[in-house]
């Protein structure tokens, strides 16, 4: 039997009972706690002098957790929404620890009592339509490797996919070239298990349906040049390489989630309305989508125009608006 007093068994449970199985959480969730106590574990071992497979819990104190937290900045350059990243993952594994041991509510109520920090929200980056297309016709499309590389960009930009869920994709999800005269759509796999569909452009069809032909249902559509599925980082990697061949956007960070915050902006601006954009995103909450509805200048100031109170209005009075009051009426 596994000694209680010893991090590592607590930590195997955690991981790989409590969020697959109890709280069935996302493999990305999975994996993020995971990444967390990759770095805490080599700090752990430092400080308290003794292998990895040897430390205790009694090692994991709140002094020390902050102490990691400080380490996080400092030495490793991360900002204030990864710190907390980090502490999140910590606060629960010591809640989870507690819930299993009594013995254990102190200490852990000490570690869940380390505040989070303040963070500024980020900027949201995102890429007017010329960018875009600019982005799009970098790839060479005259070779094999430009075409899969421009119908990831393509397909980014279609769905606002995350990278994740382009990385998942598999030939099947694809409903491409119907006979019954239906559109094109994808069904994407999201966060949470949750699934929703998205309809492509007729180029972004053409371009899938090229890669796809003569693969099996299970193959993924995405591959590599080594013929694997593409990779979180191969995808990174491709945007970057990208956007560094468009000189506008050279001195920028272009990532695959700006591609996603471009394409909320588009449907934004071509006067989509929020709660759909939310359904092709699959945000779980509408104020998320907000947040694009705040970064587009040009509707601010067409909004700006409508409200100016200098511009003449009409001298009738407002019971003369038979229009408006039959529209009431009506409701």
């Amino acid at each position: 039997m596994s000694d209680p007093r010893t991090l590592g068994p607590w930590l195997r449970r955690f991981l790989a009972e409590y969020i697959v199985t109890e709280r069935n959480l996302a493999r990305n969730t999975q994996k993020s706690c995971r990444d967390t106590f990759a770095l805490l574990l080599p700090f752990l071992r430092a400080r308290a002098r003794k292998p990895v497979d040897r430390l205790a819990v009694r090692d994991l104190t709140a002094r020390r957790v902050r102490q990691f937290l400080d380490h996080l900045e400092d030495d490793r350059g991360c900002s204030a929404q990864t710190r907390n990243q980090r502490l999140s993952a910590i606060r629960a594994f010591a809640r989870f620890i507690a819930s299993r041991d009594p013995g254990r509510i102190e200490w852990s109520g000490c570690i869940r009592a380390i505040a989070s920090k303040k963070a500024a929200p980020k900027p949201i980056g995102w890429l007017t339509k010329s960018e875009m297309k600019e982005l799009l016709e970098v790839p060479d499309r005259r070779t094999p490797r430009g075409r899969v590389e421009h119908a990831v960009l393509l397909f980014l930009h279609n769905t606002g996919a995350r990278v994740s869920e382009a990385t998942q994709l598999v030939v099947s999800d694809l409903q491409i070239g119907r006979r019954d005269g239906g559109h094109a759509l994808v069904n994407i796999h999201g966060k949470s298990g949750k699934h929703r569909q998205c309809p492509l452009w007729p180029r972004t069809e053409a371009a899938l349906a090229a890669l796809v032909q003569g693969r099996a249902a299970e193959d993924a559509v995405f591959l590599s040049r080594q013929r694997r599925s593409y990779t979180r980082f191969g995808i990174y990697r491709l945007v970057e390489r990208s956007a560094a061949g468009v000189p506008s956007l050279a001195e920028r960070r272009i990532t695959p989630h700006t591609i996603r915050h471009t394409s909320a902006c588009h449907l934004l601006q071509a006067g989509i309305d929020l709660n759909t954009i939310r359904a092709w995103l699959g945000h779980a909450s509408l104020d998320t989508t907000n947040i694009h509805a705040e970064i587009d200048l040009e509707m601010k100031a067409k909004a700006m125009a409508l409200c100016d109170a200098a511009q003449p209005g009409s001298d009738r009075p407002w019971r003369a608006n038979t229009g408006l009051i039959a529209f009431l009426d009506a409701l």
